[in-house]
């Protein structure tokens, strides 16, 4: 669902939404991951910061011309590798589990948006595979180094949907 572009304002609107739980170890990645590109102050990109996800995340992303989701998740690869998915060409992998954690499955609410036509123009995912939801553990060393890796690769794609949505 697209919405109508303010003449004065033709930038787009492109939302990133950090998913995680800063108390259960990797599951604090995506959070990590929306810091860090907060701290870099993009111009036109609105950064949310969510612990727990419903429905109610296709309210946050509604008007947005794209979105990256990022958040932690398990599919047997290793601690650190990072996945990218868009929602609309790709097909989830197979035994990728999104937002473990969560009392709704990241996937659920993607489908949900979908059969509601409420899907942003772009919506991409990006998952950090962990190793650890333990409540109370520390982010492990390989998620640790891949969030450097993640939010470069967002910035990277931030710009890549400014020139093909501008």
């Amino acid at each position: 669902m697209k919405t109508e572009k303010n003449v004065a304002n033709p930038a787009p609107e492109i939302v990133v939404i950090g998913i995680g739980n800063a108390w259960r170890g990797d599951d604090a990645a995506g959070l990590l991951v929306a810091h860090a590109l907060a701290a870099r102050r993009m111009r036109h990109v609105r950064i949310e910061e969510r612990t727990s996800i419903g429905p109610e995340l296709i309210d946050a992303w509604r008007g947005a011309d794209a979105v990256i989701l990022v958040d932690a998740v398990v599919s047997g690869a290793a601690p650190g590798t990072v996945h990218r998915i868009d929602a609309h060409r790709d097909e989830l992998p197979v035994g990728l589990t999104i937002g473990s954690t969560h009392a709704f499955d990241l996937t659920a609410i993607i489908d949900l948006a979908r059969a509601l036509d409420n899907l942003p123009g772009q919506l991409l995912i990006f998952g950090i595979e962990t190793s650890s939801f333990e409540p109370g553990q520390a982010v492990s060393p390989e998620v640790l180094h891949s969030l450097a890796l993640c939010t470069d690769a967002i910035v990277d794609e931030i710009r890549r949907l400014r020139r093909s949505t501008a």
